[in-house]
């Protein structure tokens, strides 16, 4: 069983599974050293900066190692990094939440998600398009663009009964070039 107790921890655990995500990481705030590194080896147009101990808390794109020294006053302890998603948007397929819980029947599935291109993990309890809690054989499930390419993850991975932040798109990316990327994990925060 999976047990998630912080943005740190999701982090350990998508690496340690072999998950695929955008490259990412987190920094205490004076690791100058280790934060340069991350941007000369993660070469991107875009990046994220955020608090790995605050839930919704502010974030600050950045486009090089600069402009991430400048933002890091904005944060106590320590930060997170990664590369953004958004020069991506326009290949979204499917943003969302879903939590497969493995019963000893039928498998409950719990699924919020959008398919437009401005959907993001903030902004998918606002409006969302698919918002469902169903069984495995629901026919509205595999209806939704995407839904079998994240069912697909989650089997071959297991990702039983853990909320997993999902993007689906329609080109491979990520630290394993794939079409599903995974932005966090989720058990008890």
């Amino acid at each position: 069983m999976i047990i998630i107790k912080n943005k740190k921890d999701s982090i350990n655990k998508m690496k340690e599974l072999r998950l695929n995500y955008f490259p990412l990481d987190v920094f205490s705030v004076d690791d100058i050293p280790g934060i340069k590194a991350f941007f000369d080896n993660n070469p991107s147009d875009e990046y994220v900066m955020r608090s790995p101990n605050k839930t919704n808390a502010n974030f600050f794109y950045v486009k090089n190692f600069e402009e991430a020294q400048e933002k890091l006053k904005f944060f106590s302890r320590d930060v997170t990094i990664d590369v953004s998603y958004r020069p991506y948007k326009d290949s979204i397929i499917l943003v969302g939440d879903i939590k497969v819980h493995k019963g000893y029947g039928a498998d409950i599935i719990d699924l919020t998600a959008r398919s437009d291109s401005e959907a993001t993990q903030r902004n998918i309890y606002e409006n969302p398009q698919y918002n469902l809690h169903t069984t495995i054989e629901d026919n509205k499930l595999w209806d939704i663009p995407g839904f079998s390419k994240i069912m697909r993850y989650i089997t071959e991975h297991e990702l039983y009964d853990v909320i997993v932040e999902f993007s689906v798109y329609d080109c491979k990316i990520g630290v394993n070039k794939d079409n599903v990327v995974i932005s966090e994990l989720r058990t008890a925060y």
